[in-house]
């Protein structure tokens, strides 16, 4: 991780105190830095408690969603599941690696709203949860090893439970947590969210790989199969993404072919298409 760190933290405007910063602090400055990063940590929560809700609204929720798309259950669910875990894993994820630390999440303490549309709206969780890190600011952990550890046992008390609710709603386990994963891996396309200068921000996806891999075998047998963090390099500059080896089906709302980020594009291809979003994105910052 202290090699991630390297990579990544300078590509963030931190203030030298950011580690005794409270959540809700730490939270805004990487919305700042990248509004996907969106979880919100607030002290006056609106939504209902996510056990709750999954219990009440959920089945309800999913299937006003797949009729408003005019979409079948197998197509239109893991989209859904798509926006949930976009605002939970990808801000997780981000703490973890730019602050060294995992709030103490499960179920029972965060919260879920919904909006006119069906999808997430918000997942809230609230400022005075409790977190480990690797300083006195939360429960100390030994090494970096360890805080990864707490990081895996978060996002499965955050998800396991679900898994058979989604399977009753046709999304298959390995979708499920690929979903969850690959939301995870967004952090640090999101973290590196600009054309980056190889001479001042050489980053190593290798490194970031290999992490996310030993990280992911941890919660699920082979998860770190799942995804793979790739690069690609143009005139001397640099974009990392995630390819993935499950498919959400979101193609098949949008009237597409093929999405950009899985495994239904070969590797050669899903490079050229990322090669050339690195070169609009070159094009429009005038790097």
């Amino acid at each position: 991780m202290e090699r991630i760190q390297q990579q990544f933290l300078p590509l963030i405007e931190l203030p030298q105190d950011a580690n005794t910063l409270t959540l809700k602090q730490q939270q805004a400055i990487l919305h700042k830095h990248e509004p996907f990063l969106r979880l919100t940590v607030t002290s006056h929560p609106v939504g209902i408690k996510g056990r709750d809700w999954f219990e009440t609204e959920f089945s309800e929720t999913l299937h006003a969603y797949a009729e408003s798309l005019e979409a079948k259950l197998p197509f239109s669910t893991p989209v859904w599941h798509k926006t949930f875990n976009a605002i939970l894993f990808s801000s997780l994820v981000a703490m973890r690696v730019v602050f060294n630390r995992v709030p103490r999440l499960s179920l029972d303490n965060i919260y879920i709203s919904v909006a006119d549309d069906h999808r997430i709206d918000k997942v809230e969780i609230l400022d005075s949860t409790p977190c480990f890190s690797l300083d006195d600011c939360g429960e100390k952990m030994a090494s970096q090893e360890a805080l990864d550890d707490k990081l895996v046992e978060t996002i499965l008390a955050l998800s396991a439970s679900l898994s058979d609710k989604f399977k009753k709603h046709k999304v298959n386990p390995r979708v499920f947590w690929g979903n969850i994963l690959y939301a995870c891996n967004i952090s640090f396309s999101k973290l590196a969210n600009q054309p980056l200068d190889e001479k001042t921000h050489l980053i190593d996806e290798t490194v970031v790989s290999q992490w996310q891999h030993n990280l992911y075998n941890k919660v699920l047998p082979k998860g770190g199969e799942l995804n793979e963090i790739k690069k690609v390099t143009f005139n001397g500059f640099q974009k990392i993404y995630t390819r993935r080896e499950t498919c959400c089906l979101k193609y098949k709302l949008d009237g597409k072919n093929k999405c950009a980020t899985c495994n239904l594009h070969d590797e050669e291809t899903q490079q050229l298409l990322m090669l050339d979003k690195l070169k609009k994105a070159i094009e429009q910052t005038g790097s």
